[in-house]
């Protein structure tokens, strides 16, 4: 089994007291003075993530456009240059392999962002697909650092001097900073205003340090994947692995907004289509606890307690209690006739059974931009 990686972030993680893991092949900070504190400060202040270990993808050249189009079920011609859109790609049967973010600067330079599990996967799956623009992986060249919460511009403007209000939600810009033309973007994982950094791998340190020291006074804290995690779920975004995998498709996890069937062809397109035709056996959900508990990944979702007479009709793929919302909720696949929010169900593990009720939309929705 090979050695553990180190982003370039590492040591500041531990000097700073974090609790180190070992995620996908990454020791990354799990936490630091704790996850609700760490979720808290980036639902009021600010948090900064280390997202160095995603993956970085570069189609450059004429045609980039085009070939990336063929890859993802989304569509970039519905954006204009120098914005980004959240968008599945899928196996030819409609599975998932990955959910990116798709960063185009041009119509000739686009870079899609891929979860750090999937990125020897993702980037074999993309040389062995694309038509046109060949993929260059990126990943080792980029240090990206997530800058979430209210006070994000706010910060952002006191480390670089730099005035980001006129970037859009899913726009980007750049700065000036370690004489460089630094890409940032309006984008993240955790239901809140904040950027992306896209920092140089040589420029990580200077970068850490400026944005640190820039944002204590403030608020900001150092934050890890346990609040990431959090902060995801409070705001109903999906996990690859959970809540999406190879064996889901973007129609099942409710990603319909992202498939632009009457636009172009698409890897997974006929088989998307057969299934909306078909109607869904299954849904993916959302869910609060109105009894005592924390349903967690892998408990049954029940029709009704096993006392009388319930059956198995979904599993649970996320689950936590949610610091900002004080409240446990949730992720589920269940049989299509029991998908409608307001239903009442059971979620129970060996023996423990909770009560939930499926809610519509997401969980947390911040207020302003």
């Amino acid at each position: 089994m090979s050695e553990a990686k180190k982003t370039p972030y590492y040591d500041f993680h531990v000097s700073q007291g974090a609790k180190i893991v070992d995620f996908v092949g990454f020791l990354m900070p799990m936490q630091y003075e704790g996850i609700k504190k760490e979720h808290m400060a980036v639902r009021q202040q600010a948090g900064l993530f280390d997202v160095a270990h995603m993956g970085e993808i570069l189609f450059k050249g004429e045609g980039a456009l085009d070939t990336v189009n063929a890859l993802i079920t989304n569509d970039l011609n519905l954006i204009p240059d120098n914005h980004a859109l959240y968008t599945p790609i899928c196996y030819e049967n409609g599975g998932i392999v990955d959910d990116c973010i798709v960063y185009k600067r041009s119509a000739s330079d686009i870079m899609i962002v891929v979860n750090a599990s999937n990125k020897d996967k993702d980037y074999k799956w993309m040389l062995d697909n694309y038509k046109g623009v060949k993929p260059i992986d990126q990943s080792d060249d980029w240090a990206l650092l997530a800058l979430q919460g209210p006070d994000a511009e706010h910060i952002m403007h006191h480390a670089f001097d730099a005035d980001l209000s006129s970037i859009p939600g899913f726009g980007l810009g750049w700065i000036n900073a370690f004489g460089q033309q630094i890409m940032v973007a309006r984008t993240g994982y955790t239901g809140e205003d904040g950027f992306e950094i896209f920092v140089p791998t040589q420029f990580a340190s200077a970068a850490y340090e400026t944005i640190m020291n820039a944002g204590k006074p403030h608020g900001m804290v150092a934050a890890g994947l346990g609040a990431r995690d959090t902060l995801r779920l409070e705001a109903r975004l999906w996990l690859y692995g959970n809540d999406i995998d190879a064996t889901t498709t973007p129609l099942e996890a409710g990603m319909n907004f992202t498939l632009k069937f009457d636009n172009h062809d698409f890897i997974g397109r006929a088989a998307l289509l057969k299934q909306k035709e078909e109607g869904l056996k299954r849904k993916l959900v959302g869910f609060k606890a109105t009894g005592k508990g924390i349903p967690r990944e892998h408990f049954n979702v029940l029709d009704k307690m096993p006392s009388d007479g319930g059956r198995i009709i979904g599993q649970v793929t996320s689950g936590t209690k949610c610091p900002f919302l004080n409240e446990s909720v949730g992720l589920a696949y269940v049989e299509t006739a029991f998908s409608k929010p307001g239903t009442a169900l059971v979620a129970e593990h060996d023996g423990k059974c909770v009560e939930i009720e499926l809610v519509k939309g997401s969980f947390y929705k911040r207020s302003g931009k």
